[in-house]
């Protein structure tokens, strides 16, 4: 396995997200074999599976002890409640629980243990659902008040599966990783092995490659952006001076200023209109993910609600 990145400092206290599944468990074995003695565990029982769910939990607090803390929501029942898929359900009521550890420990880095295979599944989510370009997952994410940090990132699941292997150590598995109600998991179960069949190769290793090389365009654009003054004092996007960029910079920029606001699930389509509104002969506003509005004023785009 690979040796912790610079980015990560063993004296340093952090919290991880930690299910009690393959991955999360490696990773707890590679953090306590680097010398990283200050982690907290944060669990959350999404009571999704009743006494699969139930055993989750009772394996960590074995494991763990006073280490562990741990939340509960039926996300089943959230899901209804605000007419949510599964998927967006657990996610967000991950990051919630994610904030309550964060407010009670005061550390608001968190270790989670995606992989390079989980990578590629997202990338390849976010492509097929319209979101912009081939993006993946960061390494590093701040999302508000929360650090996310994903050390496994680029480490192949065949590779953690050798590492768990060797070590002798138990973990356990989740069933409803091999449901087909969720999307990730037929993207992962059907679409991908699929794929690379019809390809005669593993197509995982190409889409990888293919977001490297796209994140390298996204760098060489934000570099030439760095050096342009498209923000007024009151942090506006200043349209006189977006119209000025050529179209592929234009929506870059916008996409940039977006997710600066933490606009959720932004695709291109968002991206798009959002350009289209920059016209001042096109309506002034539109609505955004999350319940803010984007609105143009005095040859000025901004967030309000």
């Amino acid at each position: 396995m690979i040796p912790p990145p610079k980015w990560l400092d063993p004296e340093r206290p952090y919290l991880l997200g930690i299910s009690g599944g393959r991955d999360s468990i490696a990773l707890h074995h590679w953090l306590v074999e680097n010398g990283f003695k200050k982690i907290i565990y944060c669990h959350l029982n999404h009571e999704l599976r009743k006494d699969e769910s139930n055993d989750d939990e009772r394996f960590l607090r074995k494991l763990l002890g006073v280490d562990l803390m741990v939340g509960r929501v039926n996300v089943t029942e959230l899901a209804e409640s605000k007419s949510l898929s599964i998927e967006t359900a657990a996610r967000d009521a991950r990051h919630r629980f994610f904030e309550e550890c964060a407010s009670q420990t005061g550390i608001n880095h968190i270790l989670l243990a995606h992989h390079a295979d989980d990578q590629a599944e997202t990338i390849l989510f976010n492509l097929l659902r319209g979101a912009a370009g081939l993006k993946g997952m960061k390494a590093k994410q701040e999302l508000g008040a929360l650090t996310f940090l994903r050390p496994f990132l680029e480490i192949r699941r065949e590779a953690i599966d050798r590492y768990i292997v060797s070590l002798d150590h138990s973990f356990r598995n989740d069933s409803s990783n091999l449901e087909p109600f969720a999307t990730r998991n037929r993207l992962r179960n059907e679409v991908i092995p699929l794929l690379s069949e019809i390809m005669k190769r593993d197509i995982t290793s190409n889409i990888l490659r293919a977001s490297h090389h796209h994140r390298e365009l996204e760098d060489a654009a934000d570099i030439y952006l760095s050096d342009i003054e498209l923000l007024d004092p009151q942090g506006r996007i200043h349209l006189p001076t977006l119209r000025s960029l050529p179209q592929a910079l234009q929506k870059r920029s916008i996409h940039q200023f977006l997710s600066s606001h933490q606009i959720p699930n932004l695709t291109s389509a968002h991206v798009d209109q959002a350009l289209t509104i920059a016209n001042p002969d096109a309506s002034p506003s539109m609505n955004l993910p999350g319940g803010q509005r984007l609105r143009r004023k005095e040859a000025r785009l901004f967030i309000s609600l």
